[in-house]
């Protein structure tokens, strides 16, 4: 028996590959920052033939006529993890590629760039150690299983006998033998020339008999590697499949193309197939996936005015941080961030004086009223961030205790409802039947309150480059709305104004009495004793239907006269003289109180103090922004009387005393 081999040569797109390489730390020279890789030993790895179903192992044949080096020696880049898609990650160049014995080395010079120094120190430190070389593969021999000689006779060995090194990348985990395979041919891809070896049918030795029969033996007759009554040539196929396989991949369906060049259809067929999966999909999805697409896209104006109100903000307030887009105007002056905002739009800047460029600055305007989009409107919106932060940074007492309510929708009366407890429940007869309770209610009422004062910003500020002036101003507009936040508030105790049952918030008159609130003690200087006191008047308090509500303090508010005291008979290191001072409203005790001290107090009395219960067991006083104004807010508008732009600060609030059941009032 003899056997013929024969080969047949096919075109098939291939993606870029990649594969683990090698680093050698020792080689580094930190005076010219260059390094030693080893890029390729040819070693086989495992990789996926989507195209024909079946893993291989594939060497690379590493000789100086296998491997194509004009691109390394021409400059190859060094990435960072194998981005290809911004110039920030070029992080070196390849100097020199050549062969050695079996292994591809190349000498890398890392760049200097002050971003990268920490990335060169690990690589020369050898904390980075890995990296990652891409690679495309021209010319592949595939050998089937049985034609292997490396004694795996268990799957097909492509071995590329041409190939060319793209570029090196360092990584954090080396890529590995899967890492460069894809699901099809996608775009970027190159052609690759496969030669496929194959075993030809066995052919019979003929006779002696046979060759004196015929006078002579007959030639060996070779057989097709496709007969010709087959399907089309080997080459004709392997173009169908790889375009089919293209088609699937680029509209995101390549699960379909094994399927489809299996059954040996047609590129028009596949094509039909794939508008048939995308309209299953489209339906599945709820239809019209494909109709249309939203993107969100940042206007170019838009993000020039953040940046120059990041770094005007920062002018006024160190702690503000700078991202790359505010970094860039820093350095400029108010007239020269006004110049660079107006010649964006179009305006010629020209020639003109710091005195007429100011003016242009604060009255220009994007197209109708003024906007977002306008540079005085820029101003408003720092004026707005630095009042939150002065705001936020100087919190009033009072909201330790007093409940903030839901915002008002508007500036008509609002009314508050306090519900009674539910009524006792009562014992059933002996038919089982219950009786009915009424609940009963009380109410407050009060409406909002708006406050404010205008300043400006003059054109001679703006020139001067001076916005000590102007954060002095918004800083002083947010410390003034948190104190009148604090007197509103507080002057819902010292006002003792009457409540809707027609008695004053405190007043010493018993419960039972119309207007009644037995929730004031006179002669009652701050200590052990009155503290005790006025815990049990406010135990002793009932709700609307006299139903006991167990009330205890929860707060002590005091005025800075009465400060050190406060701090005495709370502290947890109070230590009673006799068994009969210990003081329960210590920190730590079992009715413990924190203390609330509120200089605004002292101007209506030095020795009057306060208990209040927490607001979540009883309503006390409550206090309320309007809806989609939460704290101080600042308007601007450019005068023309005023020669700058003037700055509204506006403030709505109001607060009121609900009830009286959970506060309590001491006088001395």
């Amino acid at each position: 028996m003899t056997a013929q081999t024969n080969a047949t040569l096919t075109t098939q797109h291939l993606p870029a590959l990649l594969r683990a390489a090698q680093i050698e730390p020792t080689t580094f020279n930190e005076a010219a920052r260059t390094v030693d890789v080893v890029f390729t030993t040819g070693a086989k790895v495992r990789r996926f033939d989507w195209l024909r179903e079946r893993y291989y192992d594939e060497e690379l044949i590493v000789t100086p006529d296998a491997v194509d080096l004009a691109r390394m020696n021409a400059g190859a880049s060094v990435l960072n993890t194998h981005d290809q898609w911004d110039l920030n990650a070029v992080i070196g160049v390849v100097e020199r590629a050549w062969i050695d014995g079996a292994q591809g080395r190349a000498t890398v010079r890392l760049s200097n760039r002050p971003e990268l120094a920490g990335i060169v120190a690990d690589i020369q430190g050898g904390v980075i150690r890995h990296i990652s070389a891409g690679y495309t593969i021209q010319a592949m021999e595939m050998v089937p299983p049985e034609l292997r000689t490396d004694g795996d006779t268990t799957r097909w060995l492509y071995r590329a006998t041409r190939w060319q090194p793209a570029e090196i990348s360092f990584v954090p985990v080396p890529a590995d033998a899967g890492s460069g395979t894809r699901a099809a041919p996608t775009p970027g891809t190159l052609p690759c020339v496969f030669t496929t070896r194959a075993a030809a049918q066995p052919q019979k030795d003929p006779t002696m008999d046979e060759i004196q029969a015929g006078g002579a033996a007959p030639a060996p007759a070779i057989t097709p590697a496709v007969p010709a009554t087959a399907a089309p040539a080997p080459a004709v196929q392997d173009t169908r499949a790889a375009d089919i396989a293209d088609l699937c991949a680029r509209h995101g369906v390549p699960t379909l193309a094994a399927g489809l060049i299996r059954n040996d259809s047609s590129v028009a067929d596949a094509g039909i197939a794939v508008l048939g999966e995308l309209a299953r999909r489209d339906t599945a999805a709820g239809g019209h996936r494909n109709v249309a697409r939203i993107e969100t896209v940042q206007d170019e104006m838009q993000v020039r005015l953040a940046g120059i109100e990041q770094a005007i903000l920062h002018r006024v307030s160190a702690a503000t941080k700078l991202d790359d887009n505010g970094r860039q105007y820093r350095g400029l002056s108010l007239i020269e961030m006004g110049r660079d905002f107006l010649e964006a739009h179009g305006q010629n800047t020209r020639g003109l004086d710091r005195m007429t460029l100011a003016s242009r600055m604060l009255n220009f305007r994007a197209g109708g009223p003024m906007g977002t989009s306008d540079f005085s409107s820029l101003f408003a919106n720092v004026a707005n961030k630095r009042l939150r932060s002065a705001y936020d940074e100087n919190a009033g007492t009072y909201a330790m205790w007093a409940r903030r309510a839901p915002n008002a929708p508007d500036f008509k009366n609002m009314s508050v409802v306090q519900l009674a407890g539910a009524p006792d429940l009562l014992q059933t007869n002996e038919a089982g039947e219950f009786k009915y309770g009424a609940m009963t209610d009380g109410g407050e009422t009060y409406a909002m309150l708006t406050y404010g004062r205008i300043v400006s910003l003059t054109r001679q500020a703006i020139v001067n480059d001076d916005l000590r002036a102007f954060e002095r101003m918004v800083t002083a507009f947010g410390f003034a709305a948190r104190r009148l936040e604090n007197r509103t508030v507080y002057s819902q105790l010292t006002a003792n104004a009457n409540l809707a049952d027609g008695g004053a918030l405190f007043n010493a008159t018993a419960v039972t009495t119309a207007g009644g609130h037995a929730n004031l003690l006179t002669t009652s200087a701050l200590a052990i004793g009155t503290l005790t006191t006025g815990r049990t008047s406010m135990r002793l308090q009932k709700g609307l239907q006299s139903e006991e509500l167990n009330l205890a303090p929860a707060y002590l508010i005091v005025p800075a006269a009465l400060e050190q005291t406060a701090y005495n008979l709370t502290s947890a290191n109070y230590v009673p003289s006799t068994k009969a001072e210990i003081n329960e409203f210590r920190a730590g005790g079992r009715t413990a109180v924190t203390p609330v001290v509120e200089p605004v107090l002292d101007a209506n009395s030095a020795t009057s103090w306060y208990l209040a219960a927490a607001n979540s067991q009883v309503d006390t006083v409550e206090y309320c922004y309007l809806d989609g104004a939460e704290g101080p807010v600042i308007e601007s508008e450019v005068g023309f009387e005023t020669d700058g732009v003037s700055y509204k600060c506006r403030l709505d609030f109001t607060a009121k005393a609900v009830d009286y059941r959970g506060l309590l009032k001491a006088t001395a």
